[in-house]
């Protein structure tokens, strides 16, 4: 049991919240963690008088009045587009395999990734035209019917960590590491890789002021979480918290 200003949270509560957190190292932890930020939001809303129709409601009218996140002026917007112009690649496309293996509630995270992981191992020591048999065995994904082929894929099609890793691998290349996604553990191959061109700065600025803005608001909002946990009285979980909301 978890006990925030004196109010407890309940381990039938926290099991509950568990189910949500499934692809997390820790989903118990997780879900306390979750738990607290609720009930502290939800009392921070009682004492500014935001009370609303539900407790959803109540935490964002806490939220909106207490976070202000600044807004990404020009020269951030071109600072990004330059340190990150293969973001901005329009017509690039990756060939791609994978192999998922699924996490459901039912399934231990750690005991996934460890089987993932051996039979990663085995098709690095195995001959390429192996791949395809091994995902008939064993991926969880309806591309095991294809023998694990995802076919051509752009940006902006995918998951951004699954994006983001496999535009980055060489062209037929077997990738010597999991993938991690909220699906599961991905093994990951690549075939033919085709270079796009490169966006105007113009072309894409609204984008990148609203990505470097919802950016700077999950900062905001986790340091004044840590605030209010550093200013709350909790037992039985270990919060990080912070004496001042240290804002933007």
């Amino acid at each position: 049991m978890i006990v925030v200003n004196g109010v407890s949270i309940s381990d039938a509560q926290i099991q509950a919240e568990v189910a949500r957190h499934q692809n997390d190292a820790d989903p118990v932890q997780r879900a306390g963690h979750e738990l607290v930020f609720r009930e502290l939001l939800l009392q921070r809303a009682r004492e500014l008088g935001l009370a609303q129709d539900g407790d959803d409601a109540a935490i964002q009218a806490v939220l909106a009045a207490e976070v202000k996140t600044p807004v990404a002026d020009e020269a951030s917007c071109r600072r990004y587009y330059e340190q990150n112009a293969d973001r901005f690649v329009s017509g690039a496309l990756v060939e791609v395999w994978h192999i998922l293996f699924q996490l459901t509630p039912r399934v231990d995270p750690q005991r996934l990734r460890a089987r993932a992981g051996e039979v990663l191992q085995e098709l690095h020591r195995a001959p390429p035209d192996a791949f395809a048999d091994y995902a008939r065995q064993y991926s969880n994904c309806l591309s095991a019917q294809e023998g694990g082929r995802l076919g051509d894929i752009g940006r902006g099609e995918t998951l951004p960590e699954f994006e983001e890793t496999v535009f980055a691998m060489p062209a037929h290349t077997l990738l010597n590491r999991l993938v991690q996604t909220r699906h599961g553990f991905h093994i990951v191959r690549t075939g033919r890789k085709v270079d796009g061109s490169l966006m105007t700065f113009e072309a894409v600025h609204e984008r990148i002021a609203a990505w470097l803005a919802q950016a700077s608001e999950r900062r905001a909002t986790h340091q004044y979480l840590q605030w209010l946990v550093g200013q709350a009285r909790i037992e039985g979980v270990d919060i990080a918290g912070a004496d001042s909301p240290l804002l933007q």
